[in-house]
């Protein structure tokens, strides 16, 4: 079999990467040893959905993070969910959802919507690409992704109604987590790389959005995020996928 070939958008404030999607494929990826070869791309637009991460495997390409981890997980015969129930199982899936088809929105919306984070968001998501490309690019991107708000729902809310629903979404998760080291128990588990993704790109960024305080609130999340961060990204200066046959 061909190496595994993993695109991904650049990284910043010290993540891996600034997409939660690429984020949580790397963590996938990290928590199982998977070698792979990991490729920065500046844009989402090489990869066979429009969006990122994709990967090469054997010669064929595929998007979409769920869906490559979910044929990873039998490529190459590993489940970092082998320790759960049917019950947690299930749990998982609903997790996912909360965390990918809405909180997700409301991280979107804080980078390209809110006026001042318009400045932080063209030298950092869209940093890696040269100019005067990116001067052309940043405004279609804009009411692209505005669209986008607004097919899935969220972009028809208020900032109010939206910081509301953020709340409602982070509590959720901080009840379900409880005293526990991770989502189902002491032992890690996909939702754990699910959620640190997208929570790590809403506390560890620049940007502005109230969900930080919303994140510290909880009290017990961000002990979460350092702690997932510590088993698995251990090295603060590391590259993306530092794994053990992975190359930048």
């Amino acid at each position: 079999m061909a190496p595994l070939i993993v695109y991904h958008l650049p990284g910043r404030w010290g993540l891996p990467s600034v997409s939660p999607f690429c984020l949580k494929l790397d963590a996938f990826l990290q928590m199982t040893g998977i070698p792979h070869e990991a490729v920065t791309a500046a844009t989402p637009f090489g990869g066979p959905k429009g969006k990122a991460p994709w990967v090469i495997l054997d010669g064929e390409t595929l998007g979409d993070s769920s869906l490559i981890i979910e044929r990873l997980k039998t490529v190459y015969n590993v489940d970092p969910d082998q320790h759960l129930s049917r019950t947690a199982r299930g749990t998982a899936v609903a997790i996912e959802r909360l965390i990918e088809e809405n909180l997700y929105w409301a991280m979107v919306f804080d980078r390209w919507c809110r006026p001042e984070n318009w400045d932080i968001l063209k030298n950092s998501i869209l940093g890696d690409i040269p100019q005067p490309v990116r001067a052309l690019l940043a405004p279609f991107a804009k009411r692209s992704v505005k669209k986008q708000l607004e097919g899935q729902g969220m972009g028809l809310h208020s900032k109010k109604e939206i910081a509301a629903i953020a709340a409602r979404d982070i509590k959720a998760l901080s009840e379900m987590l409880a005293g526990q080291s991770y989502f189902f128990g002491e032992l890690p588990s996909l939702t754990d790389a699910t959620v640190y993704s997208l929570l790590a790109n809403i506390y560890h960024v620049d940007f502005s959005s109230p969900m930080k305080a919303m994140i510290e609130d909880a009290q017990n999340l961000v002990p979460f995020i350092t702690r997932f961060k510590a088993a698995h990204y251990p090295d603060p200066g590391s590259r993306l996928a530092a794994g053990p046959q992975a190359a930048q």
